[in-house]
């Protein structure tokens, strides 16, 4: 996968050379590399010829909105990066920095929403990326991450054993509960975690979950938790 992809570094803090700032909010009229700034060769896009699978949920890229940006781009998210890529108008391909500026990218045809965000991961570690927003209910939200994995390829020692290409695997969604404090953390898999989130709550839970027969692994029924615990 040969590709030539930049990295346009956007970290300017106070002073964007390249953007436009308009009176009353912070906004930019194109995402231009051209007037300022540094852009790099990505060598994470580097390694072998032929991989396996696909970095990308949707290969394609389609119109986005950039929060903060006047200009529409063309854009897709690598979801092994965990960056979002667009187009210039002079057709060439960039990565878009991680910073809070850009951090709400809607897709047009589909409203698609993502939100750069601070939150918990499957490690339990604090980390900073991108969520696809699902559902709000008052200061309670869901969230959903899409991310794929990189397996790398395996030569054969032997004449019995074959070659394992390097491939890109689509890891299981993962859902993710915004609670009213604005921590962000893994949802709940079972009602017996979601009462350890609000001990309090144990004989209302136990009731909701039996009366509304919420199962854990539907997207509809944790919406239905979180216009739930959106009440308490």
């Amino acid at each position: 996968m040969k590709k030539n992809v930049f990295v346009l570094s956007l970290f300017f803090f106070l002073n964007f050379s390249w953007a436009q700032v308009k009176t009353g909010a912070l906004r930019y009229e194109v995402l231009d590399p051209n007037n300022g700034g540094k852009i790099f060769r990505n060598p994470k896009n580097s390694g072998p010829d032929k991989i396996e699978g696909s970095p990308y949920i949707q290969k394609v890229f389609a119109p986005a909105n950039v929060i903060n940006v006047e200009q529409k781009y063309f854009m897709r998210y690598n979801a092994y990066e965990d960056r979002f890529e667009f187009i210039t108008p002079k057709n060439d391909t960039l990565i878009m920095d991680k910073i809070d500026d850009f951090g709400l990218i809607t897709f047009n045809m589909t409203n698609k929403k993502f939100k750069l965000l601070d939150y918990l991961n499957l490690n339990e570690k604090m980390t900073k990326g991108y969520l696809i927003e699902l559902y709000t209910k008052g200061d309670v939200g869901l969230y959903k991450k899409e991310s794929v994995s990189f397996r790398p390829g395996k030569k054969a020692k032997t004449s019995l054993e074959v070659d394992m290409p390097a491939k890109y695997i689509k890891n299981d969604d993962s859902y993710f509960l915004k609670n009213k404090s604005g921590s962000i953390a893994l949802f709940p898999e079972s009602k017996k975690q979601l009462v350890k989130l609000f001990p309090e709550k144990k004989s209302e839970i136990e009731s909701f979950v039996k009366q509304s027969d919420i199962h854990f692994d539907q997207e509809m029924d944790l919406k239905k938790v979180i216009d739930f615990i959106a009440a308490f």
